[in-house]
């Protein structure tokens, strides 16, 4: 940490002083914002000058053994403020919520991760935040999003979303000096991830500004995705998992079964896309079996659009058991993104359609056939999905 309070209740920051000021410095008594029991200060000659607890073992709030990076960046977006004149403080230990954010700039609750974090103690921290009006902002180190093909579970939780950029993750890289959002977040049938990312070296714009970008932005982006090949391919993936009883697969197939459905038989629906339902934990199947499910008691039924449509949110608010965490995300937000991606596939497959008094629901042949399934992908072998976020209107 790089603040501590003296005996007589005065809280003294390391942040910018130099390591001459600091050995002076350490003449004082020093004591943690939280638990209260005594620091010493630490300026060694590699990591950034810093408090630390004798015992860490005894405080549950300020965590020991920060990362050269993670007092790297937490200096560096104080000076930020700093610079841009905005009033913050650097480890304030809110008492009402038992934790302390790295910054705190008016209600925005700054958190730097650059360590693995239990999704569990996320979530537990994120909501206490919000349970007493501060807005957490998740920042990732490095590490955290390395590689830039898959996102791992704390990755996913730590997203965000809103309607203007979807799903995004804030990422800040202290050797570049760069702070760098990474949104529009899709998912192949591989997990693979795609996104678009804009980036500010650090001081370029107010730091403030550049954290309403998501609820601000007008950023429209349309990728293309060759939508037969990204079938074929996934179904070719399930039934080489299957016959090699991959386990995830099985249980899956386990499912399915007990649903009186096989994982090769499924209704051309299951596999559309091949982009996956970002939100969804495990496999999406599961998620579009429950609605598949729901939605065959509606087989030829005539209904408005908008009607169905809160039908559809009301059956997700009941499966939260397939979602990630998202801590970030509210149920509202998921219950909309979801139901607009599920609505979309119905229509695209021709199992939601439009007519004289509204839309129907036409379920078709309920088992796929190989044979079926080469037809329909050579029928759009030459055409690409086009995947754009805002939300694309379900109303053609």
């Amino acid at each position: 940490m790089l603040s501590a309070y003296t005996k007589q209740s005065k809280l003294v920051t390391l942040l910018n002083q130099t390591r001459e000021q600091i050995e002076r410095l350490k003449n004082e008594s020093y004591f943690c914002p939280a638990c209260k029991q005594p620091l010493l200060i630490k300026n060694g000659k590699v990591k950034i000058p810093h408090f630390a607890h004798y015992n860490s073992n005894n405080c549950c709030v300020y965590s020991e053994g920060e990362t050269y990076e993670h007092l790297v960046l937490k200096q560096a977006f104080a000076n930020w403020c700093k610079k841009d004149a905005i009033p913050y403080e650097l480890e304030k230990y809110l008492s009402e919520v038992n934790q302390r954010p790295d910054l705190l700039v008016g209600k925005i609750a700054l958190e730097i991760q650059c360590s693995p974090l239990s999704v569990q103690r996320l979530v537990e921290r994120t909501k206490n935040y919000q349970k007493y009006g501060y807005l957490p902002i998740w920042v990732c180190g490095k590490k955290l999003f390395s590689n830039q093909q898959i996102l791992g579970e704390l990755g996913k939780n730590l997203c965000s979303y809103t309607e203007t950029i979807g799903f995004h993750i804030w990422q800040a890289d202290f050797e570049t000096k760069e702070l760098a959002l990474y949104f529009h977040l899709e998912e192949d049938w591989k997990k693979r991830i795609y996104y678009s990312r804009k980036s500010w070296t650090f001081h370029e714009e107010i730091l403030t500004d550049i954290f309403n970008f998501p609820y601000k932005s007008n950023f429209f982006v349309q990728r293309k995705f060759e939508i037969g090949k990204l079938i074929q391919d996934y179904y070719f993936d399930l039934n080489r998992k299957l016959a090699r009883r991959d386990e995830q697969i099985r249980n899956v197939q386990s499912v399915l079964y007990n649903n009186h459905c096989h994982l090769l038989e499924l209704p051309i629906w299951f596999y559309y896309p091949g982009i996956r339902i970002f939100c969804c934990r495990g496999s999406d199947l599961l998620l579009k079996l429950r609605i598949w499910n729901w939605v065959q008691f509606f087989d030829q039924n005539v209904f408005e659009l908008a009607e169905f449509e809160l039908l559809i949110q009301k059956q997700i608010a009941g499966m939260k058991d397939l979602f990630y965490e998202f801590p970030s995300v509210s149920m509202k937000e998921i219950k909309k993104y979801c139901s607009n991606q599920l609505i979309m596939s119905l229509i695209d497959c021709k199992h939601l359609i439009v007519v004289q008094n509204g839309w129907k629901i036409v379920v078709g042949n309920k088992r796929l056939k190989q044979t079926d399934l080469n037809q329909w992908v050579k029928s759009i072998e030459k055409k690409c999905l086009i995947s754009a976020i805002p939300l694309r209107s379900v109303i053609r």
